[in-house]
């Protein structure tokens, strides 16, 4: 983990490598999360809410672009809230990263309305339509999945309010025996939206 809240170590770009994190391997890949930050579009001033934090590393990244920039995470799980904490306080300012300890299967807690809205699994539609109601206009939205599950529910998103879909799949190099070969990571379903 690394020390760098006023990003003058690693600098303002998305796409942290995981060693700068607090996490217990269950965290959004460099790559994939250089993408959701591409189509959230964070901009000066504007309110992140990430749900399902895990480790926080997107809103982490979101807070990193501009330093009026905010987040507020939701986590279920003590333990990754503790992470996502950890990182808040050592990649961004005092005050930009909230995270609140929370089932989202009992509803949002009272947030202020957000500029833009990632959930990076866990997703149901009931989940998707309440933030839709609360994104204000012209926010992003942005959905990420691994599952099967989650594959059907973005591709019904897609058909029925638009957007962008897409799959994406991620190899990076790594040894076999004493050569090198590909190693895949598995394939994110991405959809994002705009209110």
């Amino acid at each position: 983990m690394t020390h760098d809240p006023d990003t003058t170590l690693l600098g303002r770009t998305p796409g942290l490598g995981e060693e700068h994190f607090a996490h217990d391997g269950l965290i959004t890949k460099h790559p994939i999360r250089a993408m959701a930050l591409a189509a959230l579009r964070p901009l000066p001033g504007r309110l992140l809410w990430d749900l399902g934090t895990g480790a926080g590393s997107v809103a982490v990244e979101w807070c990193r672009t501009d330093p009026t920039c905010h987040a507020i995470g939701i986590e279920r799980r003590a333990d990754r809230a503790a992470n996502a904490r950890a990182n808040a306080e050592a990649l961004t300012l005092p005050g930009q990263f909230e995270i609140i300890e929370a089932d989202l299967a009992q509803g949002l807690p009272e947030l202020p309305d957000p500029d833009a809205v990632f959930i990076g699994g866990g997703a149901t539609r009931e989940l998707a339509e309440k933030c839709r109601e609360r994104l204000s206009a012209g926010g992003r939205f942005v959905i990420h999945g691994v599952t099967i599950e989650a594959e059907t529910l973005l591709a019904q998103l897609h058909a029925e309010w638009g957007g962008e879909l897409m799959r994406v799949g991620v190899e990076t190099a790594d040894r076999i025996g004493r050569l090198h070969g590909w190693k895949p990571a598995r394939t994110v379903v991405a959809w994002s939206w705009t209110k």
